[in-house]
Order: C-alpha cells, then structure tokens, then sequence
C-alpha cells in the first residue's frame, strides 16, 4: 500500500470527494516506425460549491519525451512555457494568490507527471492538454506500444523516494473515468499484424495507413497496449535533422539499428524470483505463474538454476545445487499452486536473499555471473538500492513485469542499470512467449564494449542501451557541420568485441535526410522533435548545472524544471477565499491484488483486432465493455445451454458439484462460443479457483500428449457429462469438435484419469461406466 509521512497528511473533505473533478480522457495518437506521438487531454470540472485546487498525478510512458503543455479554461486556451522549477513555483503560487487560475506542470520519477490547477471555481471547465513523443524499439521482431493510464498502489514511502506529500498518487474504488482513444498507424507497420490484448479497438483504413479506435465503455484502469508484428523483418536505418539550439553540433542523428542474434550459451546460471506479495493476487499471479512455468520448460540439464518466492519474506522453492534435471519436473506441478499469499513487497530483501545465493557448484566463478529473471508487478517506490546492490553483486536483473498497470519506470530502472532487459505482459498476452524471448537474451553471449561509429567526429552522443540479438538499439549523436555548410553522410555501424577480443560488425545503416528517411516508410519527425528527444535523453548524462539550462533551452521537462501557465482572471472574476484542496484519485488497477479477474472477462487478443460492432446483436447496438459483455455472453449461455445454466433436479445425484465444477464448465463454454478456437483456452481459465484434485488431473493428461488448452476443453465436457449426463447435447455439440482430431484412446485415458481423481474425491458422486458411455456417444458424434 502507499506510504506517506505519517506526520502531515492532506485529506480532502467529503464535499469535493463526492462530485468527481477529473470527468474524462480523451486521446489521439501517430505510430510511424519507432516514433510515437500522443497529444492527451485531460477534462476537469468544478461542479461543486467551493473553490479548489486541483492536484493529480498521473503516469506517462517512462521513454515519454514532453513536447508541449497547453490549457483551456471555460474555451480560453494558453500554452505552457517550460522554467526553471523555482521560477515555475514562484509564478504559481504567485498567480494563485491574485485570484488567478494558475496551470503547473511537474514531471516526477519514473514517468509520473503531477498537474496542478490553482483556483478552479464552481462551474469551471478547465482542459489539459499534453503532448509527448517516444521512441519504441522492436524487440525479438514485434513493436509493443502500451499507453498507462493508471498507477496501482505501490509499497514503500513514496515521500522517501522524492515525492511531495500532495504529490503520492491515491488510488480509489470509487472514480469511474472514462477513455476515449485513437492512434493512426502510418508507413510500413500499416500492414503488420495488429493486436489489442487489453481493449477492443476497431481498424479502420485511413489516408496513409489504418486507424485503431478504442471502443466505448474504456476506463482509466488499466495500461492500453498494441502489439505489432511486421511480415518482414525492419531494416536498420539512421535519420538526420537540424538542431537550431545554438551549439557545436548542429547535425543530430539518430540510429536505429537492428541487432542480429548472438551465438547462445551452453549452460547459464540463473535464479528466478517470483514475487508473491498482496499486489500480485488474482490476475498477476495467475500471469507470473504460466511465465514461470515457461521458463522452467526452456531450462536444461546443464543449467544451473533456483527458484524462490517473496513478499515481506523470502522462501526458496527450489535450494541451489539441486539435481534441476529431477526435481525441475515435480517444480513445475507445484507452480500452479503458488498463491500470493506473502504480505508486502520487500523486493529489496528478496534480491539480497536471491544474490546470496551459490550456484557454483556446475562451473568455477559461475556464481560471480549470474543471472536474475524476476516476475512482478514492481510496485514499489524505491529502486536505488536494489540497483547498487546488484551491480556491486555482479548480477545482471532480467524482469517480466506482470498485471494491468505494472510500474514500468521502476522495472526498466532496475533492468537497464543491472546489464538486462525488461519486458512487460498484461493479462491477456502471451506470457510464455515473453518468458521465451527473455530466455533467448539470457543465454546470448556477452558482446563487449559495444560501441558506435557514427562516421566522424561526434561532438555529443548518447550511450547504447543493453544490446541484445533480437532487439533494437537506439542512440543519438550530434555531429558539426563541414565543408562549408555541408557534409557527406556517413555510413554508421554498430562494433562490438567478442571474448577473444575480435572487433565484429553487427550492423550499419546510411544516414538519411527526413525526407528521404520518410520515402523509405521510416518515422518521420516533424519539426524540433528529433533534437528535442536527443536532448532529453543527454539530461540524464550531464552535469547537475547543466540540466536547467538545457532543459530550458529545449523546453523539456525535468527534476529541475516545471511547465507553467497562468488564466489571467479580469478583475471581478478573481477567485476570493480559501481554496479547498482536492487531490483526483486514480482508478484501482483492474485485477490489482485480487479485485477482479480480467482474464476471465477480458475478450481475447486474437479477436482484438476485428470491429467491435461484430460483438453486438445488431449493427447499430452500443458497444458493451468487455466485463459487460462477458456477463450477457454467459447469460446467453446459461439459457441455451442448460447444463451451465442451472442444475438438474434435486434428485440428480451431481448437484452437489456444481459449486465448485460449474464455474469451470461455464467458462470453458464462454470461451468456445465467444472465439470459436481453443487456442489460449488454458489462459483464459488460470485464475479460475480450482481444488488440488481437478489441478493434478489437468497437470497428468497433457502427460498424454495433449496440450493444455485441450486438457482444459476434454475436463468441460467431462463436467458436462458428470453433471447432466445425456440429459443436455448442447454443450456437446459445441466442444467435440474442437477435440475431434484426437484419436479416441487419447480422449478415453483423459476421462479415465478423470473419473480416477475426481469421482473418488468425498464430494463426487459415482458414476459407473461412464468412460465407455462418453466414448460410445463420442463414437456416434464424431467422425
């Protein structure tokens, strides 16, 4: 939970808690190769009875550049100007006290951004409008793009880790916050693949590309994400533009350049970390858990590996110098069942435990090198530590980051800092596809001293990120103008030194114009943008004095600068009195430690992409939101099927399993109906509460040579038959066909295994013969 001092807190009185501030967000976006651009406009609306001012803190993406800050109040816009911090503040407060509505503008850590309005009077209107852009990088082939909109309550003191009392974000049941959304996909990644795993948007064709609307009925509870995937492989290239902010390096380019794969690593050492605190209930832990498990199916018997869990405490699942190739097996069973059960979020302590570790048994010095792949959500506030602790440890942190708004600036910090990677997955995406490609960076050999040839004498340049084969490397650098005025484009390559100290060439692309870059589908980059995104970039590099004066200079936001505007009120409309502070609460992460369960309702990301008028009954029906959807999907369900719907009669010998067998029968028949596939069946059903008999059944037939999504579907129409016997074909009628390409002793063996474990259970009635009366109807049934 949030943390403040408690010493001075800020309440808000029921007056302004009970008529929301903050009444929707409204957003529209450009994808063009790895840039994006999003302008945000946040509405608030006094529609109380006293003065207030208005203090929210909100998250952008981490990689978020700041391009401008705007404010209109009842239609009268003003735009922002970028100060040094204490300038910022003494206008504001000096605005404030004038009667005046003073608009601030504050970037924290992280990401998180806090807006401040002074004086908003009742029946005011007042719209923030932000616009940023970032750079994304394609990683093991797809371009994820995830737009957070909420931050979910985080462990520690958020006054410790440098945010003002008014400043700690306070997250609420109550707010209901609309979402409207648009994002135009421009260029070559109009044609790619396109999916939404967390919303469902619709694409429609726009003038140069495809335009993704966000359906009605989003909220701000969750992080949006688009995921990407080209049909071909993006080319590497490097785009030249002007800096007109006096300096020595007129010339900035940027490189974007694609890495090839690295030769893997026989044996590695690694150590998971799954995070089990309060947080991580419900969705989270039920996402962990499968990443978890695929990263225990892409281990070795060379490696060396442990697993352990935390919270508030720390415990080993798996001791180092375990026999892994034995016990590895019998791990993954148990994996289904971890609970996060373990209190707060010491991830500090976890890790230390974790570093502690020996895993050197295998190979003299291993330990010095290896390696951590943690799954979490990371909300914590405090990072500096962990990270000094694993560089002085030599441990390099991978992180999986898991749940609806995990903290991405936590995550990335730690990751980028340690020498490893960071990838993120929402309940709804693939989780061991992103355990897979964590895997792959983890065993690459190391290249060393990587570094850029930028084709001349660079005046300034950006350091390289983490390289690793599969994903993109972007960096910056500014280069004088020669000969005149002009200069030859260089060629800039990617160097690396492999460990017998042979200098590689990775990859290189020819510098182009803006112009030419756009000819070749590449980002363009309208105006000051590119310069702007460099130097946003070198703040984190140079001197403490020289942050301000930069800063300012490229009107960025930083530690030591605001962005300031002020409504000039005529003078019989100054504001007069006290204003009441009222500080906009964010809504509750969806899933967030429990409180729902989004896989369970979420539509699937394969369907994601389709309009979404195709859920409706007609055309011109209104949208309903996913959760809605789920619940008139099931209703359907229960009326025309009605082995889901309701029990037998009370003389059915089954109508005692159907608390805790029916909710699994509904949701299997919720997905079929609703996809028509069973891909991503066993995903949809893995926070389902189960009882240890029906999660060891499931485990033992896929031991048959089915796949999980199956076990799942045979186990439906297995309760179907338990619980009304040929009584209902419905439900037949709808699951054979997706399990009729097994050959019938493969089916037989899993209802066997079934009526093993689960009929002798004290609960389930018995029910002789019936592996012989499910196959013969079987028999009649399928091909």
């Amino acid at each position: 939970m949030t943390t403040a001092d408690p010493s001075f807190m800020l309440d808000c009185p029921h007056d302004s808690i009970a008529r929301p501030v903050l009444t929707c967000v409204q957003a529209c976006g450009r994808l063009d190769g790895v840039l994006f651009e999003l302008t945000l406009r946040q509405t608030y609306r006094n529609s109380g009875s006293r003065l207030l001012e208005v203090v929210y803190t909100f998250p952008l993406a981490q990689q978020a550049v700041l391009l401008g800050s705007a404010s209109e109040l009842n239609g009268e816009r003003k735009e922002g100007t970028v100060v040094a911090k204490t300038t910022a503040e003494r206008q504001y407060e000096t605005a404030f006290a004038e009667g005046d509505a003073p608009v601030m503008l504050e970037a924290l850590e992280g990401g998180l951004h806090c807006a401040n309005i002074g004086n908003l009077e009742p029946g005011d209107e007042l719209v923030i409008e932000v616009r940023y852009a970032q750079l994304l990088v394609f990683e093991q082939g797809r371009l994820r793009l995830a737009i957070p909109t909420t931050i979910a309550p985080r462990c520690g003191s958020a006054v410790r880790a440098g945010l003002q009392p008014q400043q700690v974000p306070v997250a609420s049941l109550l707010p209901d916050y609309p979402l409207t959304l648009s994002v135009q996909v421009e260029g070559s990644l109009s044609g790619a693949r396109i999916e939404c795993p967390t919303h469902c948007v619709a694409q429609t064709p726009a003038a140069g590309g495809l335009r993704l609307t966000l359906a009605p009925g989003a909220r701000l509870d969750r992080d949006l994400v688009i995921v990407l995937m080209p049909h071909e492989a993006q080319a590497s290239f490097v785009l030249e533009a002007h800096d007109a902010v006096p300096g020595a390096a007129p010339v900035v380019l940027m490189a974007a350049l694609q890495m090839p794969p690295a030769p893997p690593r026989e044996q590695i050492v690694l150590k998971l970390l799954l995070d089990c605190s309060g947080s991580m209930a419900g969705d989270s832990i039920a996402s962990a858990r499968r990443a978890l498990r695929a990263a225990l199916d892409g281990l070795t018997a060379q490696d060396r590996v442990s697993v352990s869990r935390f919270g508030s405490r720390v415990e080993h699942l798996l001791a180092p110098g375990a026999e892994t190739h034995r016990t590895l097996r019998d791990l993954k069973c148990a994996v289904d069942t971890i609970p996060a059960d373990m209190g707060g979020t010491d991830m500090n302590g976890a890790l230390r435990a974790v570093f502690d570790l020996d895993l050197s048994a295998a190979d003299d010095g291993a330990a010095d090198h290896a390696d951590v792949l943690m799954f979490t959500d990371g909300e914590i506030w405090q990072s500096q530590e962990i990270v000094a602790r694993a560089m002085a440890r030599r441990h390099r942190i991978f992180v999986i980051g898991v749940g609806s708004s995990p903290a991405e600036g936590v995550l990335r910090t730690i990751a980028q800092a340690t020498g490893g990677a960071c990838e993120f997955a929402t309940p709804g995406e693939a989780l061991e596809a992103a355990a897979n490609r964590m895997l792959i960076r983890i065993r690459q050999s190391s290249w060393r001293n990587a570094r850029i040839d930028w084709g001349g004498e660079a005046a300034w340049w950006t350091p390289l990120p983490n390289v690793f084969g599969g994903d993109t490397v972007v960096a910056f650098a500014g280069m004088p103008v020669l000969d005149g005025g002009a200069r030859t484009v260089p060629t800039v390559r990617l160097l690396v030194t492999d460990a017998q100290g042979t200098t590689t060439l990775l990859s290189q692309a020819q510098a182009q114009a803006q112009a030419q870059a756009q000819a070749q589908a590449q980002a363009k980059v309208p105006g000051s943008t590119l310069a702007r995104m460099a130097a946003a970039q070198r703040l984190a590099h140079v001197a403490p004095n020289d942050v301000m004066p930069m800063a300012v200079a490229y009107q960025l936001m930083s530690k030591q600068t605001n962005c300031i505007l002020v409504h000039a009120r005529a003078e019989a409309d100054k504001a007069i009195g006290q204003a009441q502070l009222h500080r906009v609460s964010s809504m509750l992460a969806a899933g967030w430690g429990g409180s729902a369960m989004l896989m369970e309702t979420t539509l699937p990301a394969s369907r994601s992409q389709v309009n979404y008028l195709e859920y409706n009954d007609t055309p011109s029906e209104a949208w309903i939101p996913p959760p809605l959807m789920a619940a008139r999907l099931k209703a359907e369900l229960l009326a025309s099927h009605p082995t889901a719907a309701a029990m037998p009669p009370d003389t059915h010998p089954a109508r005692d399993r159907l608390e805790s067998l029916g909710p699994i029968l509904r949701s299997v028949l919720a997905y079929v109906a609703l996809t028509g596939q069973t891909q991503g069946l066993a995903a949809h059903c893995s926070t389902l509460a189960l009882e240890p008999a029906v999660r060891q059944a499931l485990v033992q037939v896929t031991t048959f040579g089915i796949s999980d999504d199956l076990a799942w579907l045979i186990l439906a129409f297995w309760i179907s038959s338990e619980i009304a016997g040929d009584h209902h074909q419905s439900n037949a009628t709808l699951l054979e066909p997706h399990f009729g390409h097994l050959r019938l002793v493969i089916v037989g063996r899993c209802v066997d295994r079934f009526d093993q474990l689960l009929e002798n259970s004290p609960a389930a009635p018995h029910v002789p013969s019936r592996s012989q009366r499910i196959l013969s109807a079987m028999n009649r049934t399928l091909p």
